[in-house]
């Protein structure tokens, strides 16, 4: 019976990169053809495993929104911050913060290089360990 122990780095490696691959899709879909909007941070939703910023902004209809700003990186935002949002006009509850002073990439670049590199030690583990006779 061959070894399953390869797949494990590998399948955590493929979670990883769609997650981020997801997360980056819906942020540059928003970016192309969001509507944009001056908001502002008034706090946060914090559980035991995440904590969101809560950003209020108006939409051009006039209607006051309230969304949780859901992102792979970590800020360092104060309430009362002000920040441009971009959202869909569909479901402007899913808005994304687009710009802010303290808006970094980094951690999804960081996350991105993870993924790969569990799929190449899984790969690598699975070439060594499976006999490919």
């Amino acid at each position: 019976m061959a070894s399953l122990y390869p797949l494990l780095p590998l399948l955590s490696g493929l979670v990883i990169l769609g997650v981020v691959t997801r997360d980056t899709r819906i942020e540059l879909r928003l970016i192309r053809y969001g509507v944009r909007a001056k908001g502002r941070v008034i706090g946060y939703n914090e559980t035991s495993t995440a904590s969101r910023m809560i950003v209020q902004f108006r939409t051009e209809d006039g209607r006051e929104v309230h969304a949780e700003h859901e992102n792979t990186g970590w800020t360092a935002s104060r309430a009362g911050e002000i920040v441009t949002v971009s959202y869909d006009p569909d479901t402007p509850e899913l808005a994304r913060i687009v710009s802010a002073p303290w808006l970094s990439h980094w951690v999804r670049g960081m996350f991105a290089t993870l993924g790969a590199i569990l799929v190449a030690a899984g790969l690598l583990l699975g070439y060594l360990a499976w006999d490919w006779k």
